[in-house]
């Protein structure tokens, strides 16, 4: 793609990122004016640390759909297909249950831990398939829903529903400085090892073989992908919850705009998934004043469709 043509879109996403940005700020429950929410305190201390999350999020997750999406050579791999997002749940469910510390450092931890053995477990399960698409969505699909379905069970027995309806719909009301700060810290993790390893990631798109021929150890470097993935997970499932579906829309529309460039798709990537969660969240807090809509409730009625044309897409 020509840089001039790169650069525009580039430019028009973060324009339309912060102007949305400034709108999310001014809107809410109490709106305030466009003068005042440098000094607002409502606005500093809840709504600007809410859009940060709203940035941290879109980051983690739209980078990760694209890279599972090259590790799988799967269009539409992502956290809610391939069971990510349902190990992590699960795992979260365990430490509810068994009445273990529910801190944000130790969840972080637990997710994490969940979310690699779920994506594991799916990537055993079709390695001898060579990842075939549908056997990876079908598999995927089939651990994620015992994993919920799981800790769904388990979270009724212990009467502690509510913590973790919190999780599994997507919800930023909950988000604090110190999840905030998490993210933050995972987000930096993840960005240095994606720039260590962009390289050997990108080469997984041409097939095993050639990335070999490389000198690259492709177990390895899908070990490094399956560790970013569950990082990405464990954080964002622990902090918001489930939002589903952002790291399927954003890479694809990402792809629409550019093609075969690595970085400028995971820039574009990046901010297509930060406007999604951004609109998402606008409207979850704002349609139904003075009561708040799970913002990941929201992405998933924009996936769900989204999802079904991409399958449609591909078998054609």
């Amino acid at each position: 793609m020509p840089k001039k043509h790169f650069l525009t879109i580039f430019f028009a996403l973060v324009f339309s990122l912060l102007f949305l940005s400034v709108i999310y700020l001014m809107l809410g429950n109490k709106n305030v004016p466009l003068t005042e929410i440098l000094v607002n305190k409502m606005v500093l201390q809840l709504r600007f640390p809410r859009l940060i999350s709203l940035y941290l999020t879109g980051f983690l997750l739209s980078v990760s759909g694209f890279i599972v999406q090259i590790m799988t050579r799967n269009p539409i791999a992502e956290m809610a297909t391939l069971g990510i997002s349902g190990g992590s749940s699960l795992a979260l469910s365990l430490i509810l249950t068994l009445g273990w510390s529910t801190n944000d450092g130790i969840s972080v931890l637990v997710s994490s831990l969940g979310a690699f053995i779920a994506l594991a477990v799916v990537m055993l399960l079709t390695a001898r398939t060579h990842f075939q698409p549908l056997k990876v969505v079908l598999v995927g699909t089939s651990v994620g829903l015992f994993a919920t379905s799981l800790a769904s069970s388990l979270t009724f027995a212990s009467h502690d529903t509510q913590a973790y309806f919190r999780w599994i719909v997507g919800s930023f009301s909950g988000i604090t400085n110190t999840k905030v700060l998490l993210m933050a810290v995972v987000s930096l993790i993840f960005l240095i090892l994606l720039l260590l390893f962009s390289k050997q990631i990108y080469l997984l798109n041409f097939g095993d073989e050639l990335a070999q021929s490389f000198g690259i150890s492709v177990n390895f470097v899908r070990l490094v992908i399956m560790f970013l993935v569950a990082l990405a997970s464990g954080v964002t499932v622990a902090s918001v919850g489930v939002v589903s579906f952002v790291g399927l829309i954003a890479p694809h529309i990402a792809k629409k705009l550019v093609r075969a460039n690595f970085w400028q798709n995971v820039i574009l990537s990046v901010l297509t998934g930060m406007l999604l969660l951004v609109l998402a969240d606008l409207i979850a807090r704002n349609l139904f004043k003075p009561y708040e809509f799970p913002a990941g409730s929201l992405t998933m009625l924009l996936g769900a469709p989204f999802f079904l044309w991409v399958i449609t897409k591909e078998a054609k």
